[in-house]
């Protein structure tokens, strides 16, 4: 079962439904208009000068009508599509944020953006336009050919034949409108991708001599954009002309319909104003076509996006004060041995284990940023990771939250925490991030998006900060991939041994002042090895 929300939920039902009046509204409005047309021509014809006044006020009435049906269809479409559309993006951001962080990182960045431009505007343009439009051609194209059937049945069936196989035509165009918008959004998505990848180190790029081979890349991949979108462009705007096509011939047969028939003028010109207020229609359905196939890919790719895996919904509880603080029973991480560990509360382990061997992976599965392997048993507080609350575990490495956005904010991501403005000053003068605190304006003052108006010594100190912020019950911190080490470490330690916070590190560093029980070591043989590092020391 699909996780896309549907078009008619959230109340959107109500939407279409005056769509639907809409349209009826339009489709009655063209037959009175056609009638009224035809009294009018009849009067001038007959040079009686009887002034047909109701007629005259119909028409007035009617092009009024028309005006305010077709405002109003246009603001309830787009409001009927602006809430789909966020509907899909609500839920392609709640199903973003449960998966796991390994399976966000195989993602290209450029690409989960173009979700939410690109198959976002598709999704909106076929609530807004294409549902809208079919829902009012189905209405306005029958109530024309009534109108030609009430003038004479034969005229409805020599305009039948034309405006029937230009709506053939439409259809079966659609399969290769719907290829050709497929490439299309690959192409763009492929360029989003590599774009996205390269904007930020575009210097280094330059300064790497690597200048001619990506412009010759880019030049390449926009070559292809341009044969794909000028074929996408080449279909839409033929399916799109056919109504006209279609209208000359029909009037044409119409006509010939009328001096074949002996019909009067009148009867000619009420044929021809039908036949005028059909093409209207029939062009939007043609575009009804274009955004139905291109809401079809955006649809495939969404639901494709929204069936990978992803952790599952856990509810946030109170920490168990008498359960250690990590319980690992037979914790089987790829390519490790199963592992038992058992952390108590304010306790200190380091997690060691050669290069590559999980480290990190280790943290972040204990901090609930990655899904439980099947086999063991991990218990964090007393309950599942993915339960614990910020204020309850504070994970410190490359993966911890960082928004664009203003130093108070940033110091507090992660850290379950809201202390006074007085806190942070003192906090910052700890961590060394005075200087860094003026230089963008205080604790207002805004950090660029990845920390990137930051040197790697104060993102470094950013984390320490958090840190000393924190009053966790278990902190993960992966030392070695934020640099955090030397004076700065002990620091971070001294304040969470004072805290009563169970720590597991990871880290290189030497940290003999610290009394640290026996450190975990990860091994990918078939045996755990727990070292005492006081012994070894000795």
């Amino acid at each position: 079962m699909s996780r896309r929300p549907a078009i008619t939920g959230d109340l959107r039902w109500t939407g279409l439904l005056v769509l639907v009046c809409l349209a009826l509204g339009q489709a009655v409005t063209m037959v009175v208009t056609a009638f009224a047309t035809r009294d009018v021509i009849g009067a001038l014809r007959d040079g009686s000068g009887v002034v047909p006044v109701e007629a005259l006020i119909a028409i007035a009435v009617s092009g009024i009508m028309i005006f305010a049906l077709r405002s109003a269809e246009g603001a309830v479409g787009e409001r009927t599509g602006q809430s789909y559309a966020a509907a899909i993006r609500r839920v392609l951001f709640l199903h973003m944020t449960k998966m796991p962080m390994s399976a966000m990182a195989r993602r290209r960045a450029g690409a989960t953006a173009l979700r939410y431009v690109g198959d976002l505007t598709a999704f909106k343009g076929w609530v807004a336009r294409g549902v809208a439009r079919l829902i009012s051609a189905c209405a306005t194209i029958p109530a024309a050919f009534l109108i030609l059937y009430l003038l004479e049945p034969r005229l409805a069936l020599a305009a039948a034949f034309p405006i029937g196989v230009v709506m053939a035509a439409i259809f079966w165009l659609g399969r290769p409108l719907g290829d050709a918008h497929a490439s299309l959004r690959s192409k763009r998505a492929s360029l989003a991708a590599s774009m996205a990848e390269r904007l930020p180190q575009g210097i280094a790029l330059r300064r790497s001599g690597r200048m001619k081979t990506e412009l010759r890349a880019l030049d390449g991949k926009s070559r292809n954009i341009v044969r794909a979108a000028v074929w996408r462009a080449w279909l839409a705007e033929t399916v799109r002309a056919m109504p006209d096509a279609a209208a000359g011939i029909a009037g044409a047969l119409c006509l010939l319909v009328c001096l074949d028939l002996g019909l009067g003028v009148a009867d000619a010109v009420a044929a021809l104003t039908a036949l005028a207020l059909v093409v209207w229609p029939l062009r939007h359905l043609a575009d009804v076509r274009d955004r139905q196939k291109a809401f079809g890919v955006a649809r495939s790719k969404l639901d494709a996006a929204l069936a990978t895996p992803r952790m599952p919904s856990i509810a946030k509880v109170e920490a168990d004060p008498d359960a250690p603080a990590i319980q690992l029973e037979g914790l089987c991480l790829p390519g490790l041995a199963p592992l038992d560990l058992t952390l108590e509360r304010n306790e200190m382990r380091r997690l060691d284990g050669p290069e590559s061997s999980g480290k990190t992976r280790m943290l972040l599965t204990l901090a609930g940023f990655e899904a439980l392997p099947p086999g063991g048993r991990v218990q964090t507080l007393g309950g599942h990771p993915a339960a614990q609350t910020s204020r309850n575990v504070l994970y410190l490495g490359v993966h911890a939250p960082v928004l664009k956005g203003s130093l108070r904010r940033e110091l507090t991501l992660g850290t379950g925490r809201s202390p006074t403005d007085e806190e942070l000053e003192v906090v910052l003068s700890l961590a060394g991030l005075s200087e860094m605190a003026a230089r963008v304006g205080g604790l207002g003052g805004q950090i660029s998006e990845g920390l990137r108006n930051l040197t790697s010594t104060e993102r470094t100190r950013l984390y320490l900060a958090r840190g000393l912020i924190a009053r966790p019950d278990l902190a993960l911190v992966d030392a070695d991939e934020i640099g955090l080490d030397g004076e700065d470490l002990l620091l971070l330690l001294d304040h969470l041994s004072a805290c009563e916070s169970a720590v597991l590190i990871v880290t290189s560093a030497d940290l003999e002042p610290i009394n640290l029980t026996p450190s975990v070591v990860l091994q990918p043989c078939e045996h755990i090895q727990v070292t005492d590092l006081a012994a070894a020391a000795a």
